[in-house]
């Protein structure tokens, strides 16, 4: 394949190697931005292009090792050079200013003395001028006038100046008329994008462009996205930020907000929030883009997480038994009264220094300090169910009866899992039954049982769609920081809650 080196107006290209500026020139790709989000960023913003974003980058893309600092990306510079635009401002250089006639005054240099400089004396290399109001114009020579100026012995260790004493000087005061008010100038200084607003208004306009780029940001669609926004915009006008651990509450009066006026408006601490759960960026990486400081990125952020829990955790419900049997799809017609499929998920923690901690905290599944969570989905594979989270080392049953999933089970409702979940006697005391496959008992299966289990594997394998779905969000996938520990409850359900906007994922 032809690799092209794209940086700036770099010509570099492989077909070309026995040309004399392709000698010794290597190719390196950039890095891709499922993985590596950030260098990519660094990268792009590094080749200067304003026609090439992130979702241009594909498996193509190369920088030629002619704009790396070590002829390589290295620990030490890891990224492309700085590309300069394609079009830059000319600035003329202003005109020579005319030459103007020299008064050449003699000077007598006699032995070292020191001067007497009196009162208005105007000193000016050397020359001494007399200005007359009524005669000067621009476009005649200032000239001397030679019987009004007397010589003066200057000292022979400064002979870099001559002074003159002069009598009867005349000035004139010139002063310049120009068209613009004091008042226009501050209409236009107003009216001046500063740079960080220009940032953000780049920064919004690729997320918004189209409804690819919004998916890939956000993890929502351009519908859902302004859905969102107009749902939540009358309280998000009068909300109290979030300042610390004990001061988290929402303002829901209609009033609006006090306080200093906001940096971002609505729309781009949406776009902040959703980008932080999508993409996993962190906090200065979040901050350099919206041109903020690292503490408004982090009350933004829990702010809207906070405000977005609480106004749309309704998205998030338990359907009645005639929804689900209205919209049973095809690959249940062997399981008509399923109401909930139920599976159990684990984030990455960060170890706890405290050994208990670290003792209840690690998963045995997963070898690592975990937070566990159970979920039900419906047969359409919609979230309907969100526990809080757990400690790692917590059992499938004992999650199941302390998260308040068995409250929310009716009578004749049928619920299918995986072999662990060793629940029948609970959901038996709520008239409710449940469907697991057949356990084998050492002994090979008969026909009915591997058919049965063949059935339920291949409805069941929703909810690990459904999961799957749910951890498309980046900052999922990451080792939770203990300082997220008390808002990393809403952050799961929040993403829930967007995975429900998103397409049915059963038909």
């Amino acid at each position: 394949m032809v690799k092209r080196c794209v940086w700036g107006t770099c010509n570099s290209d492989d077909r070309y190697k026995h040309k004399p500026h392709m000698s010794g020139v290597e190719f390196f790709p950039i890095p891709k931005p499922k993985t590596r989000l950030e260098e990519t960023l660094q990268w792009v913003k590094a080749c200067g292009r304003k026609d090439y974003a992130v979702s241009n980058v594909n498996k193509h893309a190369y920088v030629c090792s002619k704009h790396f600092v070590d002829g390589r990306p290295t620990t030490q510079h890891p990224y492309p050079i700085m590309a300069t635009p394609l079009k830059q401002t000319v600035h003329k250089s202003r005109k020579l200013p005319f030459d103007r006639a020299t008064v050449h005054i003699k000077a007598s240099i006699t032995t070292p003395t020191t001067s007497k400089i009196v009162d208005q004396v105007w000193m000016d290399v050397g020359a001494y001028v007399t200005l007359n109001g009524s005669n000067t114009s621009k476009d005649q020579p200032l000239q001397a006038t030679p019987h009004f100026c007397e010589e003066l012995k200057v000292d022979a260790d400064h002979t870099y100046y001559a002074v003159k004493r002069g009598f009867n000087v005349q000035t004139t005061s010139i002063s310049t008329q120009t068209d613009i008010t004091m008042a226009e100038m501050d209409s236009l200084t107003d009216n001046m994008m500063d740079t960080g607003s220009m940032k953000r208004k780049n920064l919004m306009n690729d997320i918004m462009k189209d409804n690819k780029s919004c998916k890939f940001y956000t993890g929502v669609s351009l519908a859902v996205f302004c859905f969102i926004l107009n749902f939540l915009r009358k309280k998000a006008s009068s909300m109290v930020y979030w300042n610390s651990a004990d001061t988290s509450e929402r303002e829901n009066s209609e009033t609006p907000r006090k306080g200093p006026r906001r940096i971002l408006d609505i729309k781009e601490e949406l776009a902040l929030t959703l980008l932080r759960l999508r993409r996993g960026f962190d906090t200065k990486t979040l901050g350099d883009m919206f041109a903020i400081s690292e503490s408004s990125v982090c009350r933004i952020f829990t702010t809207w997480l906070n405000l977005m829990y609480h106004d749309l955790k309704f998205l998030v419900r338990w359907p009645s038994r005639e929804q689900v049997l209205k919209k049973m799809p095809k690959c249940f017609k062997h399981f008509k009264k399923t109401k909930c499929i139920i599976d159990c998920t684990e984030f990455f923690v960060q170890k706890p220094s405290l050994p208990s901690a670290q003792r209840i905290t690690y998963s045995s599944y997963k070898h690592h300090n975990t937070f566990k969570c159970l979920v039900g989905i419906t047969p359409r594979g919609s979230f309907s169910f969100i526990s809080d989270l757990f400690t790692g080392s917590i059992s499938d049953r004992k999650i199941v009866q302390d998260s308040g999933f068995l409250q929310k089970v009716e009578y004749g409702d049928d619920i299918m899992a995986d072999r662990g979940f060793l629940i029948r006697g609970d959901l038996a005391l709520k008239g409710a039954t449940l469907n697991i496959p057949p356990f084998s008992m050492g002994k090979q299966m008969c026909a009915n049982a591997t058919t049965k289990t063949r059935r339920i594997a291949r409805a069941r394998i929703h909810v690990e769609r459904a999961i799957g779905r749910l951890k498309n969000f980046t900052l999922l996938q990451r080792t939770i920081p203990l300082r997220m520990k008390h808002t990393f409850n809403q952050v799961v359900k929040v993403c829930a809650i967007l995975c429900n906007l998103d397409s049915q994922l059963v038909k």
